[in-house]
């Protein structure tokens, strides 16, 4: 019998978050069903080190794959060219699974056969601890256990990493994740989507996802300094999107809309976060224009309300909504 699941743990520089990972992965009875590929990214610390601790103490479930420092999108490559499981998820070094509901993912998983089992996740406050939800459900009405069709979906479907397991074998044949690169999440979710026929929900909170850390690239000074990746992932996702646009039956349209309208937001989030300028407005303008004409359905998607009072306004409200996002940043 082969392996069921694959779990990738992109490492870099963790030592002081990676134990608790790793050993939510320690689960006696998953010896032999269940592999977890620690891909070491050029750390610097003791991270190798302490995943070769787990290796030795439980090697039919970890492996540590050594290599150069190429960002979050190349240990994810490596990860899928070395996955034997019949489905794969990420789970970053930083963060980790509740070893219970993870269980009952597994047991899943046993008779599944669907493209994309999809569970839910928590945010954990790094300082307090304390616990939220991000979605209380992927969708209104959705039936928990149920394999749906693509089709079948209802209402602004969103993905996340940290919900996804998917079949490995759809993501041997997606274009390779930018390496170097932040914020390649949104490619390892969207990049599946044309291939994806099957999804099935469960009411589990199996990922614990740790925010407030400095470093993170969701942090908003980083993405400040990392606007250029953004743009760079942004740009890739909307080519990829014109290039299966004529092909994808309309939910799966619907759905890439959707998340390429929430990043056009984001990228918004950016320019009003940088210093007043005239510049800078013109900027946002020139970026909402070049949306507008080649991707009209990506700019029809957006539903944030800052951005459609901005457009309603001509962005003559631009300087009051920069003085708001400021304000929110300082008591943030």
């Amino acid at each position: 019998m082969g392996k069921l699941l694959s779990i990738v743990v992109p490492t870099y520089n963790v030592e002081k978050y990676l134990r608790k990972c790793l050993d939510s992965f320690c689960m006696e009875e998953m010896r032999g069903r269940m592999e977890v590929l620690v891909v070491n990214d050029g750390s610097t610390d003791n991270s190798a080190d302490i995943a070769g601790e787990y290796v030795r103490k439980y090697p039919q479930i970890f492996r540590l794959i050594n290599k150069e420092n190429g960002g979050h999108g190349s240990t994810i490559n490596r990860g899928i060219q070395e996955a034997k499981g019949k489905y794969f998820k990420v789970v970053d070094s930083d963060d980790w699974v509740d070893k219970e509901e993870f269980r009952k993912l597994l047991a899943h998983l046993e008779d599944s056969n669907s493209d994309v089992v999809y569970t839910n996740f928590y945010h954990v406050d790094d300082r307090t601890g304390n616990k939220s939800i991000e979605f209380a459900s992927p969708f209104p009405g959705v039936e928990y256990g149920r394999e749906y069709h693509f089709s079948e979906i209802k209402g602004n479907l969103f993905l996340k990493m940290h919900g996804y397991t998917i079949k490995t074998e759809l993501l041997k044949h997606i274009p390779a994740i930018d390496e170097n690169c932040f914020y390649v999440d949104m490619e390892y979710v969207l990049f599946p989507v044309p291939q994806i026929e099957t999804i099935t929900f469960l009411d589990l909170f199996v990922y614990h996802y740790r925010v407030g850390l400095p470093g993170q690239s969701m942090n908003i000074q980083r993405m400040k300094r990392n606007a250029d990746n953004y743009d760079r992932v942004l740009e890739r996702l909307l080519a990829f999107y014109e290039q299966w646009r004529p092909r994808l039956q309309t939910a799966k349209l619907s759905h890439m809309e959707h998340v390429l309208g929430r990043m056009v937001s984001s990228r918004i989030k950016i320019y009003l976060s940088q210093p007043y300028s005239r510049e800078n407005r013109k900027a946002i303008e020139a970026f909402e224009e070049s949306i507008r004409e080649h991707y009209p359905m990506v700019y029809a998607a957006v539903e944030n309300k800052a951005v459609l009072l901005l457009r309603r306004s001509h962005y003559r409200l631009y300087m009051a909504a920069r003085a708001v996002y400021y304000w929110k940043e300082r008591l943030s």
